[in-house]
């Protein structure tokens, strides 16, 4: 169920259809970030989280790669922000392709990480917390840019909008929407770090004390 949820919300946010929508508003870009990049991996790490992971793997390398994939999502998440790349890249259609694939991946790959990292047991609280805020903070703070800045964006395309059955939009509106977005994503990929990370509930043994037939003494279940 939630491996075809994740496969379906995956296919929904690269629609080609979505991207020329996207391409000219910065709320349904932040909509469509959301979708590959948190939702869809999100989902899917729900679904294949069984086993708990060993410690086997997680030596200076697999600190070295969690790192990595923390600047990665987080690259990925804020460089199409910087004013000075935004509307190339929202213009090239080429390039926004390239960035959606690539955030699509940084995505899935962090998925990964947190799947086999944040199931250990052996995990310190104060390392659970640096991987959570590493992750999420980046975004909560360009988020918040968007929220409180006036509009940074030169968005000429605003117009073309309502030929996509977007409708008139204020550029304030239209980036105060994207703000709320990425802060909403990125708690919740906060809050579902922070599920993965729960330690189990030892369980009880609900078995009853055995007394041996021959010796007579009485062991617990």
């Amino acid at each position: 169920m939630l491996l075809g949820g994740a496969a379906l919300v995956f296919l929904l946010g690269m629609q080609p259809a979505l991207d020329a929508a996207a391409r000219h508003s910065v709320w349904l870009h932040c909509l469509q970030s959301a979708l590959i990049h948190h939702l869809a991996p999100i989902l899917l790490l729900f679904a294949v989280a069984r086993e708990p992971a060993s410690e086997a793997g997680f030596t200076k390398g697999g600190r070295a790669v969690r790192i990595w994939v923390v600047i990665a999502f987080g690259a990925m998440s804020g460089v199409w922000m910087l004013p000075q790349l935004h509307q190339r890249l929202m213009d090239d259609a080429t390039l926004y392709a390239l960035m959606k694939w690539a955030m699509a991946v940084s995505g899935l790959w962090l998925c990964r990480v947190m799947g086999r990292y944040c199931q250990r047991a052996d995990v310190p609280l104060r390392k659970q917390w640096s991987f959570s805020l590493g992750v999420a903070l980046p975004q909560v703070l360009v988020g918040l840019m968007l929220l409180l800045s006036p509009p940074l964006y030169p968005m000429h395309g605003h117009s073309m909008m309502h030929m996509h059955g977007v409708g008139n939009m204020s550029a304030q509106l239209d980036q105060f929407l994207g703000g709320a977005l990425m802060c909403l994503s990125a708690l919740l990929l906060l809050w579902v770090d922070r599920v993965m990370h729960r330690k189990p509930v030892p369980t009880i043994n609900a078995v009853g004390p055995r007394v041996n037939g021959q010796t007579g003494v009485c062991t617990p279940g």
